[in-house]
């Protein structure tokens, strides 16, 4: 059981927790420590990265920055004349970059002749002091353990505390309707940080094995004790009233209430609102784990709530989220104090707006030391001013249309995931019924080792003729681009994808993605 396979740091994480609530943290301070750091970015970014990863033998980092030829001083006289961006892109062309699947172990990364072999825990930092073990989030393949610590909790917290601020959402009540995991337990200090500490927890899942259930119980009773929190309440798929009973009952005396909770889970909840005769003015749904595609903020918002995204992964954090002046669907701004971002360059781009993005991070205590790091997710990026409070922090950069950059490979033929997003939410919905999430692809192996997709299509669709839908799948996928006419082609002469009545496969995590991979990561 990773989450209890260091007793003493989770002992000393719980014990930290009361410590860490004693001191609360005001909007004031919030703005002033981000300012500060803003103020002294690529100092900072200079510092921690000659103690994480110039002052480390074993560094993955390192070990690519000796087969570029680079050392600290170059790195230092770059960014000191050029900026940090600049900095890591002129590194990024040298070779000092990690790709997804090198960042997870699954592929040696070669540089220039040279070949590397590193695993996840190998970009764990060495510096804060590790309270507990979390996990990823699944998404992609099976979780890989991550270090937590209550220092990533307080670097963290000023981010959500001007997140909040912005929105005129300190003081309103919060409800957390999230799966039972152990991280969860991050976001939900974070809010007692800066006052507002959730008011009910519904759980809309438990573990995927009786170990990570007693695992976390375990852990969140010590959290509990230590914070003063309330137990999760069960309230799984099927269960919505429940909710919407509690979140009535909240709004009664307040002005608006907060759920902190997912886009497919916030999806269903509007549903089963909007099926009752029923609205939820003043809910405003703070959503993180998927992506916020513009089918389901529709989908969300048409019971009257509003939906409001946040974008981070586990080995991060919270990398950036949305003001009140948001152009896009799922438009952040970038957290600048505690992120860089670049993209590929020109001549990489595959003709699309959205391009993998890659990462670096400038919190001392981020569970995983990231430069030029690639976390399997593509997005348009770009900088620009709305005069709302992230803007006023220094945070111009932008980005949106967040996708898995994850390929579907078959027969020869790769897809980009993140491109079959509409054709799944928006054109097979308006064609067939349902609506976002009720549409999923799920990766297989057949008896002979071929790899095959079903179409999971959700029992709510009702009545569907499955050969005009397998036909227009293809169809309107040759239509997404040029090059996926050939593809749809072959994909259909070999019935690479077959259609199947059951509801769209939802990770450990709860979530609920148009694609969900086959699990292909070694067991941590």
């Amino acid at each position: 059981m990773p989450l209890i396979s260091d007793a003493g740091g989770l002992l000393r994480f719980v014990a930290g927790a009361r410590q860490f609530l004693r001191e609360p943290l005001s909007v004031e301070a919030a703005k002033a420590g981000v300012l500060d750091r803003m103020s002294r970015r690529d100092e900072h970014f200079l510092r921690l990265l000659e103690r994480t990863v110039f002052q480390q033998p074993r560094s993955p980092y390192r070990q690519l920055f000796r087969a570029a030829g680079c050392e600290y001083a170059d790195l230092e006289r770059v960014v000191r004349k050029e900026g940090l961006e600049a900095a890591l892109e002129q590194v990024r062309e040298a070779g000092v970059y990690v790709t997804y699947a090198e960042f997870k172990g699954r592929e040696p990364a070669v540089r220039g002749g040279q070949s590397f072999s590193f695993q996840h825990s190998d970009f764990d930092n060495p510096l804060p002091r590790r309270g507990y073990w979390g996990s990823s989030g699944g998404t992609r393949g099976r979780p890989s353990r991550v270090p937590m610590s209550l220092e990533h909790i307080e670097q963290s917290a000023p981010h959500w505390a001007l997140w909040f601020a912005a929105h005129g959402w300190m003081g309103q009540p919060v409800v957390f309707w999230t799966p039972v995991y152990a991280a969860v337990v991050n976001r939900q200090l974070m809010c007692a940080k800066f006052g507002s500490r959730f008011a009910r927890w519904f759980a809309s899942g438990y573990g995927e094995s009786r170990w990570d259930r007693l695992a976390s119980a375990c852990f969140h009773r010590l959290v509990r004790r230590a914070a003063g929190f309330s137990k999760p309440e069960p309230c799984l798929p099927g269960q919505e009233a429940k909710l919407r009973d509690a979140l009535r009952a909240l709004l009664e005396p307040a002005n608006g209430v907060c759920v902190v909770t997912s886009p497919s889970c916030a999806v269903r909840l509007s549903g089963a609102v909007q099926e009752a005769g029923e609205r939820l003015p003043g809910v405003s749904f703070l959503l993180g784990a998927e992506p916020l595609t513009p089918e389901r903020k529709r989908a969300i918002e048409a019971c009257g709530a509003r939906a409001v995204p946040t974008y981070g992964f586990s080995e991060g954090g919270s990398v950036g989220s949305q003001c009140p002046q948001a152009g896009e669907a799922d438009d952040v701004h970038v957290s600048l104090d505690a992120f860089a971002v670049i993209q590929r360059g020109p001549q990489e781009e595959n003709g699309g707006a959205a391009r993998p993005i890659f990462l670096t991070s400038l919190r001392p205590a981020c569970p995983k030391i990231l430069l030029n790091t690639a976390i399997g997710d593509s997005a348009v990026v770009e900088r620009r001013r709305c005069g709302c409070l992230f803007d006023e922090m220094g945070y111009v950069q932008h980005v949106h249309t967040i996708r898995s950059s994850q390929k579907l490979t078959a027969e020869g033929v790769t897809i980009l995931a993140g491109d079959l997003y509409p054709l799944l939410e928006k054109v097979l919905p308006r064609r067939f019924g349902g609506g976002a999430g009720d549409y999923q692809l799920v990766e297989e192996q057949n008896g002979a080792g071929l790899t095959r997709y079903g179409l999971l299509v959700g029992p709510r669709v009702g009545p569907v003729d499955e050969e005009s839908l397998i036909r227009d799948f293809f169809e309107e996928l040759g239509n997404l681009q040029d090059q996926y006419r050939v593809m749809a082609r072959i994909w259909a002469q070999a019935n690479v994808v077959q259609v199947r009545r059951e509801s769209p496969v939802a990770t450990a995590r709860g979530k609920v993605l148009p694609f969900q991979a086959r699990s292909t990561e070694p067991a941590p």
